[in-house]
């Protein structure tokens, strides 16, 4: 999987844990705070305010679906 976000250089992590923990990290430990701004079948994107930045988050759709469901069920996307 694949993360884009503010840098130039994409960050690659081999399984989609190593994604979800960078991620996680990026909300500095605080639930709810992440906003879900876009999925598609190969790219989610959702915004942190904490950073001030977007990640645009790139893999299969099967890994898309997976990091999207665990942010949801870990309570990391603010409820509006």
């Amino acid at each position: 999987m694949t993360i884009c976000c503010d840098t130039y250089i994409p960050y690659d992590y081999a399984t989609k844990n190593e994604c979800l923990k960078y991620i996680e990290s990026r909300c500095m430990g605080i639930k709810n705070s992440l906003k879900r701004i876009e999925k598609t079948s190969e790219q989610l994107t959702v915004r942190c305010p904490l950073a001030g930045d977007y990640l645009a988050i790139l893999g299969e759709p099967s890994e898309i679906n997976w990091v999207d469901n665990q942010l949801r069920i870990r309570n990391w996307y603010k409820v509006t």
